[in-house]
C-alpha cells in the first residue's frame, strides 16, 4: 500500500494540529525507510517503502515535535549484535520507543510485530 496522504489514520490523531505533508523519495538503497526532520512539518518516506508504518512510525515524531515532546537524540550503531543494539536504541530512546509503539497499534504488520516483540521485548 503506497500512501500519499493520511487519510487512513483516525481524525481524532490530528486534533488541533495541521496535516504534515508527506513526500516521496528515490530508493537509492538507503538504509533507512524514512524521516521526519523537526520543524519541518514534512514527512519523507523512500518510495519503495510501500507499508504505512513507516508513514506512521515517522507521523508519530511529527506529534511529538509538535507538543515540545523531543528530546535529544541518539546516533545509531551497532554494538554487540545487531538485536542487542535495536533493544538498546529503543529502550534508551523514548521518543524512538513510542514511535514504534505508535506504528504497532496505527499500522500493525509483521514487521513491526516482529520488531517491537523479538528485538524489543525479547520474547
Amino acid at each position: 500500500m503506497l500512501c500519499s496522504d493520511l487519510n487512513w489514520l483516525p481524525t481524532s490523531l490530528f486534533k488541533g494540529i495541521t496535516y504534515p505533508k508527506v513526500v516521496f523519495e528515490e530508493d537509492e538503497q538507503q538504509d533507512y525507510g524514512g524521516y521526519y526532520e523537526h520543524g519541518s512539518g514534512i514527512l519523507t518516506i523512500v518510495s519503495s517503502d510501500t507499508d504505512a508504518s513507516t508513514i506512521a512510525h515517522e507521523l508519530a515524531h511529527y506529534i511529538q515535535d509538535i507538543e515540545s515532546r523531543v528530546g535529544p537524540g541518539s546516533c545509531w550503531e551497532v554494538q554487540g549484535t545487531y538485536e542487542d543494539s535495536i533493544n538498546q536504541y529503543f529502550w534508551s530512546q523514548p521518543t524512538e520507543m513510542e514511535a514504534l509503539l505508535f506504528e504497532f497499534k496505527y499500522a500493525n504488520n509483521w514487521l513491526n510485530d516482529w520488531w517491537l516483540r523479538k528485538l524489543v521485548l525479547n520474547q
